[in-house]
């Protein structure tokens, strides 16, 4: 049996204790509760829904700005804020996560990583309740020791602090730690708390705005992931 290439990046997962990941577009693939929860929203409201596959512009931000950047890219009045944010919390709740999933192989990575000894949390700027719903009833939650909201910090990403009170609640250094996200507001966290940073390359950030903010590595699939901790943590070179 030919072996699988080794990613060049492994060695990053070398002294690692703890990896943090952000959630939404990361984790879980949240996009299509959040689009048809925005387009209920705005039908409630008088408004066209949402056409079929349409793009978001803004999936990084704190509740309810995924909600704005529609209105703003709809030109749609910020008068009209308070009656679409309500109905859009409404409708995000009633949807309960329903059509949300862990990316393919996050599970397994989760597994492995925790079998290896791995210390593993969640940092997101989305509000801690609906994280904690989402992980559970993704049947993922039992992975992580720590999760952190927008609700539960001083100051959401990209500053600094979450991902630095996330290291220290596990018990890390960030020299001890990986950050794994997917949009330029994880990357900047993680460049301001001083950890390297992995970008998930299949989630909803955005090329140019990543582009101010360089990775310590990418990857496309969470299969590519275990193989580089797996090279590192069994003494492989890649």
């Amino acid at each position: 049996m030919i072996p699988k290439p080794v990613p060049a990046f492994a060695p990053l997962f070398s002294g690692r204790k703890v990896i943090v990941f952000d959630l939404d577009g990361t984790l879980l693939d949240t996009a299509d509760d959040i689009r048809q929860a925005i387009s209920d929203a705005l039908a409630d409201c008088g408004h066209a829904p949402l056409p079929p596959g349409y793009v978001l512009p803004n999936l990084h931000g704190v509740f309810p700005q995924s909600l704005l950047a529609v209105m703003a890219k709809e030109g749609i009045a910020d008068s009209e804020r308070e009656p679409l944010t309500a109905r859009y919390r409404h409708h995000y709740s009633a949807r309960a996560h329903r059509s949300t999933r862990p990316f393919p192989g996050v599970v397994d990575f989760l597994r492995d990583c925790r079998a290896r000894g791995l210390r593993l949390g969640v940092c997101t700027n989305k509000r801690h309740k609906a994280a904690l719903q989402a992980l559970s009833l993704c049947g993922i939650d039992g992975f992580f020791e720590h999760v952190s909201g927008s609700d539960t910090v001083e100051r959401t990403k990209p500053d600094p602090l979450p991902l630095l009170q996330a290291f220290e609640a596990l018990g890390a250094t960030p020299q001890e730690a990986l950050y794994v996200g997917d949009s330029h507001v994880d990357a900047e966290s993680a460049s301001r708390a001083g950890v390297p940073f992995l970008l998930f390359t299949e989630g909803y950030g955005i090329a140019a705005e990543l582009s101010r903010y360089p990775a310590a590595a990418s990857f496309g699939s969470y299969a590519e992931l275990a193989a580089a901790l797996a090279a590192a943590l069994t003494g492989r070179e890649g």
